[in-house]
């Protein structure tokens, strides 16, 4: 057999076979176009050398030749000589595309910058934070004429009760005593942050003076009277 052309040898087998190229297509799984690419001696078009040797190894399983001599014809007519970096698979277009390291740190960076430009804007357009701890709810009733008020906050806030400021601790702790008088008592908790946001809690105290402690002050009046 002269055949020293790729393209030659392939119709000759075929033609032996008395196949058509779909009809082979159909038997190998090989795309038809690749294989007419074969038999029109055009090697430009088809795919990276390892899918051409994979098609050549199922071609010669159907027409009985020797896939290393069809082999060593493909290398020489498209001038390939080794598979090298070219020799790339084609990009499997449903795979995830790999993000680079500059897009990684600058999407990490830009969300950062978002998430912490979120929480500035909000920590300075939110309420500051105002807990009132003693007395613990509305119209409590209280038997003394002094009560301690408690309660808590940001130790970077200015905290006042009926206009006099209360000391803030470190630990955003603070205390105030104030006296009270017989009956209800409005108590306003206000607290201030930056540019001026304010919480503000009015908590209303009943002062209700002992039974026995009002004898002793009208038995003490009594007596004074009758002094005079």
């Amino acid at each position: 057999m002269e055949t020293t052309s790729l393209k030659e040898l392939l119709r000759e087998h075929i033609e032996l076979k008395g196949l058509s190229p779909k009809k082979i297509a159909e038997m190998t799984g090989i795309p038809d176009r690749y294989i007419e690419m074969l038999l029109q001696g055009d090697t430009s078009k088809l795919p990276p050398s390892p899918y051409v040797h994979g098609y050549i190894a199922k071609l010669s399983g159907i027409l009985n030749f020797d896939k290393e001599t069809m082999w060593r014809l493909y290398q020489k007519e498209s001038s390939l000589t080794k598979s090298g970096r070219e020799d790339r698979l084609p990009n499997n277009r449903f795979a995830v595309r790999g993000i680079s390291r500059g897009w990684a740190v600058a999407s990490f960076v830009l969300v950062a910058c978002l998430m912490f430009g979120g929480y500035a804007v909000y920590g300075i357009v939110s309420p500051p934070e105002l807990v009132i701890t003693v007395p613990a709810s509305e119209g409590s009733t209280v038997a003394q004429e002094t009560i301690l008020l408690q309660g808590r906050t940001d130790p970077a806030y200015v905290v006042t009760v009926n206009g006099s400021e209360a000391y803030v601790g470190k630990d955003g702790l603070f205390q105030k005593e104030i006296r009270l008088q017989e009956g209800i008592n409005s108590v306003e908790f206000i607290v201030r942050k930056f540019l001026g946001k304010e919480a503000r809690i009015v908590r209303n105290i009943v002062y209700v003076i002992p039974t026995n402690e009002k004898i002793d002050a009208k038995n003490a009046s009594t007596t004074t009277g009758d002094g005079n």
